[in-house]
């Protein structure tokens, strides 16, 4: 009888779980992934993060009706299980996973509004499960998931993660404001796409970039790697910029999204938009990577009313500036390949953006630091194999400073964000699609 029980006894991994409630988020173990389908692959993720996107969900203005569901969209691991159909992909790979996985299907008739595929936001959004977890389904593993060659083993995870998502977002945002080599730019937001944003930005030419934002260490973080911060408390920051630039930056991008706050950091969901516009120049383009996406009021976003599916648009300044405006969802995988050759060539080190590494367990108190803006942008840690039920020892801090003199449960808290060097070796690479 024991035997038997053993036999049927289901695997289960712990996962970061969003039951509804804003501002909370819990950990718990749920079953594995497993393979559902011959394209499918499971990895075991071996580093993911916290996303600024995230917090919409744990503000609750964002994801799906149903709850509760995994949350997260950015990670990477290694794969332990493919399907039979899987030709490309081979157990034991070192792999990179997008945050939109590939749907397998071809658009013949391509829909007005297509349905967005991520991981990490519930059922509403395909059945994916999120990447805050031990494990992920990885649908169309093929197509889906990035393989990196043992060659790469001397570049670091944290560089490695931001291609899950964020840095080619911010790129991609660059890109969208019409970007050309010797612009101005200004970017709204240094949060973590704000920071990658302006740092694509300047590895591309930008003759002078501003950033804009509060938050004291992320302005510091702005001007570490090259760029003139904008503190929009003291001041209009479109007045700000233009007594800098009287004529205006080239381009801007919204990388704050719906949730933006005013110079009183009060909400109001115009400002951004409205204040790059009234900085960009003649002709110049303007790039919206914030998430816009208002959701009516349910039992998974309980706070979808703070949210308008409209706003007011300075249109008159718009249309008499000649400007530009694009902005969605960015679908990070069509971007990875180029991006991933700056990292393995040493060109760029995006994951200075990482503030802190813990463990999942402690994934509730990083949301928290995080939504208090005490830190930049949070890698996990998990495991290694036989290390089970344990807390992994997370990448130690150069200075070793902890929150408040202590060590939280193995993981590693900084205060401020500082930016370590990496060494990135330049060796041929692997990737496969």
């Amino acid at each position: 009888m024991a035997e038997t029980t053993s036999i049927h006894k289901k695997e289960t991994m712990r996962s970061v779980i969003f039951d509804g409630q804003p501002y909370e988020v819990n950990v718990r173990s749920i079953p594995k992934a497993s393979i559902v389908k011959e394209t499918d692959a499971v990895v075991r993720v071996t580093t993911a993060a916290i996303c600024g996107s995230d917090l919409h969900n744990y503000h609750g203005v964002f994801g799906s009706n149903k709850v509760p569901y995994s949350l997260g969209h950015e990670a990477m691991g290694i794969v332990e299980r493919v399907g039979s159909a899987v030709e490309i992909v081979n157990v034991g790979d070192r792999v990179l996973i997008p945050d939109c996985p590939d749907t397998g299907l071809l658009d013949v008739e391509p829909e007005i509004i297509p349905p967005i595929s991520v991981y990490g936001q519930g059922e509403d959004f395909g059945v994916l499960g999120g990447c805050q977890s031990e494990f992920v389904r990885v649908p169309v593993a093929d197509k889906s998931l990035i393989i990196l060659g043992e060659e790469h083993e001397n570049i670091e995870d944290k560089d490695f993660l931001v291609l899950t998502d964020i840095f080619p977002t911010a790129w991609v945002g660059v890109t969208w404001s019409g970007f050309e080599a010797g612009d101005t730019v200004a970017i709204f937001g240094a949060g973590p796409v704000g920071l990658l944003a302006a740092y694509s930005a300047l590895l591309r030419g930008a003759s002078r970039v501003y950033v804009v934002d509060h938050v004291e260490e992320r302005l510091e973080a702005a001007a570490s790697i090259g760029a003139i911060p904008i503190n929009f408390t003291k001041g209009e920051p479109s007045a700000q910029i233009l007594a800098r630039e009287p004529d205006g930056v080239q381009r801007t991008v919204d990388c704050v999204g719906e949730e933006c706050l005013n110079s009183k950091l009060k909400h109001e969901q115009a400002f951004v938009v409205t204040q790059a516009i009234k900085c960009t120049s003649v002709g110049g383009g303007v790039g919206v990577i914030g998430v816009h996406f208002a959701l009516p009021t349910s039992n998974g976003v309980k706070r979808g009313n703070t949210i308008s599916p409209t706003m007011d648009f300075p249109m008159t300044v718009f249309w008499e500036k000649n400007l530009t405006l694009r902005g969605g969802t960015v679908d990070s995988k069509l971007f990875v390949e180029p991006l991933l050759e700056l990292v393995k060539n040493g060109r760029a080190k995006p994951g200075f953006v990482f503030s802190s590494t813990i463990d999942i367990e402690q994934a509730p108190a990083a949301y928290r630091r995080f939504d208090d803006k005490l830190e930049t942008k949070v890698m996990i840690k998990f495991p290694r194999p036989g290390k089970e039920n344990g807390h992994v020892a997370a990448e130690t801090p150069e200075n070793g400073e902890t929150e408040n003199g202590v060590n939280l449960h193995g993981g590693q808290w900084r205060g401020k964000t500082k930016r370590r060097s990496t060494s990135s070796q330049a060796a041929h690479k692997r990737v496969k699609h």
